[in-house]
């Protein structure tokens, strides 16, 4: 069907195209042969008279007329699933439909696993594709690659809704064998090597110089990381010290013979916070899916006033 001179069946492709930058891959995603989609992507070139695609360096991108289609396109068609083609209503007992989630690793572990389990029992034909941060997250809502995201509030886009699940106090970490007693003092911890992790995608640490200036304390940075998951190997049988989110530090000293300290510093609060596309605000599935998150971090808050981050211990 053609409106206005457009094959209207051509826009699934157009999106795959526009969101994947690949023939091959947008033909895989959308289950056609390859060169099924590089016919697609001729006509769909002849009608808007553009490239679309180029090849530069050896790898494609979007020519400027595409970039200033991708997100219409892929509104057009979230919105045609969430108002037309999604049912008016969200039964978990029988929903059989995907859901994309963004959260760090620690998050999933630490915060996420029991009301993701939950959400199985409850709701057994959901299928959840679940990835760790990276690039522009604002992005990938606008592409519609992920559904929800689990992020500081501080890596959110202001331009969607979101809603606070939970604030992190922050622990210092060492190894169990290596310190004494209940507390560290501002100079032990100024004395002390430490482990930053840098935070992709522009590298910068987690905790910024600033907030230890303000007290007269330069750390010493003995190991940079790219990621949280590698800290508690390098705590391990040293001295060093590491400052991270107190579900992540707990949810290592679960597993790690570690000790926690409360920071000798003020250290702001991290504010984990849901994020969806706008567009979606009135999806009933993901209302669902958010409502079942906030359900089951409340019972886990009952039990455990001090910290919520306790509710991870018994799915690892």
């Amino acid at each position: 069907m053609k409106y206005r001179g457009l094959d209207l069946n051509l826009l699934v492709a157009l999106d795959a195209l526009l969101r994947l930058q690949s023939v091959s891959r947008a033909a895989g995603a959308v289950n056609v042969t390859q060169p099924a989609m590089s016919a697609a992507l001729a006509r769909l070139r002849q009608y808007f008279g553009d490239p679309l695609l180029i090849t530069r360096n050896g790898k494609s991108i979007l020519s400027p007329l595409a970039e200033t289609l991708a997100a219409p396109v892929a509104n057009m068609l979230r919105s045609i699933d969430a108002t037309i083609i999604a049912p008016p209503s969200f039964d978990p007992d029988v929903a059989d439909r995907d859901f994309s989630l963004l959260a760090a690793d620690t998050v999933v572990a630490g915060l996420l696993a029991k009301p993701l389990q939950q959400i199985s029992q409850l709701a057994p034909f959901l299928r959840l594709e679940i990835a760790t941060p990276s690039g522009n997250l604002g992005e990938r809502l606008e592409s519609g690659e992920v559904d929800l995201v689990v992020v500081p509030e501080i890596h959110c886009s202001p331009d969607h809704p979101r809603e606070l699940l939970v604030e992190e106090e922050h622990c210092v970490i060492a190894c169990a064998k290596s310190w004494d007693g209940d507390a560290i003092t501002l100079e032990d911890y100024a004395a002390a090597d430490h482990i930053e992790v840098f935070v992709r995608p522009m590298a910068r640490p987690y905790l910024p110089d600033r907030l230890f200036a303000r007290y007269g304390v330069a750390r010493r940075i003995a190991v940079k990381l790219d990621n949280f998951s590698l800290v508690p190997f390098f705590i391990s049988g040293t001295r060093r010290l590491a400052t991270l989110p107190g579900m992540t530090a707990e949810l290592y000293g679960s597993f790690c013979d570690l000790k926690l300290f409360e920071p000798p510093i003020a250290i702001p609060r991290v504010r984990l916070v849901m994020q969806w596309h706008s567009r979606l605000q009135d999806d009933p599935g993901l209302a669902w899916l958010r409502a079942r998150i906030r359900l089951c971090l409340a019972d886990v808050h009952a039990q455990h006033k001090p910290r919520l981050y306790r509710l991870a211990l018994e799915t690892i």
